[in-house]
């Protein structure tokens, strides 16, 4: 049987995701020949304003480090990995990473229009404001993730493993997502309309009473 959460006044369920484990005083980065080696390893820095656009490495791994202001703009970031990394004001317009891994990684206020991130695996993701409209996650898995303020207009979670993450204050208009699992998923203060799913997918699902009467059509509802 088909059920959906609506709660008023119980406490928002804790979701326990842990912020990156990066290290105090990181150096400025200084490599900058690094950029054109086909095999990118960044471990243990702070890198500000450069331009990794149009890349195509073979691989590409950043750890215990923080990117501001750094450019991707139409890569095609292969065997991307990210542990312990916070993305302040980057931008992944149009890139694509298929099948990227992530742990403990912040993006903020970051520009992921357009990105492609197709079989992600995430846990302990942040995504908090930024423009993520048609971005593509579909079969992506995330894990005690986190989505803050963003717009994910016309994006592409079909087929994503979205239990348990918190959706909070997000535009989902139109945004797909079809065969994903839903579970615990917290939608709580984002706008859904055009939200493209089904009865089936929203099960146990945590909506406001305004959402739904919005899902209340994939039920075949009539409210009056």
């Amino acid at each position: 049987m088909w059920s959906m959460k609506t709660q008023k006044n119980r406490p928002p369920k804790k979701a326990g995701r842990e912020a990156p484990d990066l290290s105090p005083d990181l150096p400025l980065f200084a490599d900058a020949e690094l950029l054109s080696s086909p095999e990118i390893v960044v471990r243990d820095c702070i890198i500000e304003n450069l331009n990794f656009n149009e890349l195509s490495p073979t691989s590409v791994l950043f750890e215990n480090c923080i990117l501001k202001r750094v450019s991707f703009v139409r890569s095609k970031l292969s065997g991307l990995k990210l542990k312990d990394v916070r993305l302040v004001e980057c931008n992944f317009a149009n890139a694509e990473a298929t099948a990227p891994k992530m742990v403990r990684v912040e993006f903020i206020n970051c520009r992921l229009t357009g990105f492609r991130a197709v079989e992600a695996e995430c846990q302990h993701i942040l995504i908090s404001e930024g423009d993520a409209a048609f971005s593509q996650f579909r079969f992506g898995v995330f894990k005690t993730s986190e989505f803050c303020g963003c717009n994910f207009s016309e994006a592409d979670f079909q087929n994503s493993d979205l239990r348990g993450a918190i959706l909070k204050s997000c535009d989902f208009k139109n945004a797909e997502m079809i065969g994903a699992k839903l579970e615990d998923a917290d939608f709580r203060g984002s706008n859904v309309e055009g939200l493209v799913t089904n009865a089936e997918d929203l099960k146990g699902a945590i909506v406001d009473p305004a959402q739904a009467m919005i899902f209340a059509e994939l039920m075949g509802l009539k409210i009056r």
